[in-house]
């Protein structure tokens, strides 16, 4: 149902900021990260508190008025854009840390906190958040926990799933679900929030997390390592996975093509003076510098006898560490700056990883759309998490959407799911990978998971037609 101007009457008399407009609002709401996806949001609402959400949604779904929900607009999925007039529902405003118990390390904060100043917070305290993105700048918790945010360090901490122990969520109806536990054991009835972890809005909206921090590392340090082929890449997680242990936190991959761009389109300087097909990163977090030193002295050693790499840089300084991990961090921007990206992320065994990248340039080569200056797409490229089988491929075209993405889709997502991988890692379904579903989840789990959103949201006025409502 459109917004009328009793609707926006209603908004106001709560207390709330309105912003609205007879055409569509400012870039920023109606826009995402990458500029792919264009919404067409006439209004935004900025509650303060969850009573605030609480009666907007009852409103709202007694009068059918579809709502997306927004942090910081910084996905590449479109998850949070608004496509069919919807309300933005935005939380920038709900941005307080309620506890954070200095004994047990679990933090409870408001959906609205940044992640970058969250994690500042937390390391005042002797901890830190274990999720890191490259939009840790833009990002709110709210939002990394209902797209599922995976990140730089999740060989090390994992998943949300498992950092989250609890969440205050307001559901369609407006009804407040309190599962803000913040026990670490809790085996009293289903474990009902773990369904708001990556639904992207679909179930409900997140206005409050409880998380479990990690203790801030008493000794950090970055291995940056040059190779010449990806099964070296493959040998080298094994022998950090054996030799560095415990303190093993990050392993990263990226590929000359990526390197290149960063340095050509960021004017950072790379790594490494050399140049190499692939580089890999590896950070350790431990409590002792001199024995993290050691474990890897020993693993460089092992790699050199092995005959591995073939320049390699280590960092233990804040400043060049902070510099290397820009470098890492700035590589989709890089190449969005290069050209249109249409950017894929997967999980992907890491058997396939470096496969699938020649699939893909040979398929857009036989596609007459690849392999020669002048054509559609200028680049194809590779890089990703090793540590946790997630990789993000990039095609580098003149434009979105066109012959290109006609090319790639569905045909990509049949390669993944044929080769057991799933079709989104960590950026989400969103407005467009629902109806790609299908080739990595069996016809039964698709509809159960539709059925959870029936059953939560019967009106369907939470982020409509997206997420599974596409598969």
């Amino acid at each position: 149902t459109p917004v009328s101007k009793a609707d926006i009457k209603y908004f106001a008399g709560l207390g709330i900021s309105v912003e609205h407009s007879d055409e569509q609002l400012e870039a920023s709401f109606n826009v995402d990260a990458l500029g792919k996806y264009q919404g067409d949001a006439q209004v935004a609402l900025f509650p303060t508190s969850t009573r605030q959400v609480s009666d907007i949604l009852a409103y709202c779904n007694q009068h059918r008025i579809s709502v997306v929900t927004q942090g910081g607009n910084s996905g590449v999925a479109g998850g949070a854009i608004a496509h069919r007039g919807e309300v933005i529902l935005c939380l920038r405003d709900m941005n307080k840390v309620r506890d954070l118990d200095a004994i047990t390390g679990v933090l409870v904060a408001e959906s609205g906190c940044v992640l970058e100043d969250l994690d500042n917070y937390a390391q005042t305290q002797g901890y830190t958040v274990p999720v890191d993105l490259g939009a840790r700048k833009r990002c709110m918790i709210g939002g990394n926990v209902s797209t599922n945010a995976g990140g730089l360090r999740y060989l090390r901490y994992g998943s949300m799933h498992g950092s989250v122990l609890g969440l205050e969520v307001v559901l369609p109806d407006g009804r407040i679900l309190d599962s803000l536990f913040t026990l670490k054991k809790d085996a009293s009835g289903y474990d009902i929030k773990q369904l708001f972890i990556g639904a992207e809005g679909t179930l409900g909206v997140v206005t409050a997390v409880a998380i479990s921090l990690a203790p801030m590392p008493g000794a950090s340090q970055l291995a940056v390592l040059g190779l010449q082929d990806f099964s070296k890449i493959q040998r080298a997680y094994v022998l950090a996975r054996q030799s560095l242990g415990e303190i093993i936190s990050a392993f990263e991959f990226w590929e000359r093509r990526c390197n290149e761009l960063v340095v050509q389109y960021e004017g950072y300087d790379s790594p490494l003076s050399s140049s190499h097909e692939f580089y890999v990163l590896i950070e350790t977090r431990g409590a002792c510098l001199q024995h993290d030193m050691e474990k890897m002295d020993w693993f460089l050693e092992r790699l050199q006898k092995e005959g591995l790499v073939e320049n390699s840089g280590v960092a233990r300084d804040k400043d060049d560490m902070d510099r290397t991990w820009l470098f890492r961090s700035q590589m989709a921007h890089a190449h969005s700056k290069s050209g249109h990206m249409h950017v894929y992320d997967f999980s992907l065994p890491s058997k396939y990883q470096y496969e699938l990248l020649l699939a893909v340039k040979s398929h857009l080569e036989t596609a007459g759309l690849y392999g020669t200056p002048g054509l559609p797409v200028s680049d194809v490229t590779i890089f990703g998490h090793i540590g946790d089988d997630n990789i993000h491929l990039q095609v580098v075209a003149k434009e979105f959407g066109g012959v290109v993405e006609e090319a790639m889709e569905p045909w990509v997502y049949e390669w993944v799911g044929s080769h057991g991988g799933s079709v989104a890692a960590e950026h989400g379904l969103g407005a467009h990978k629902g109806q790609f579903l299908k080739y990595s989840k069996s016809p039964v789990l698709i509809e159960a998971m539709k059925s959870i959103k029936r059953l939560f949201d019967p009106n369907d006025i939470m982020n409509p037609g997206k997420h599974v409502s596409r598969a």
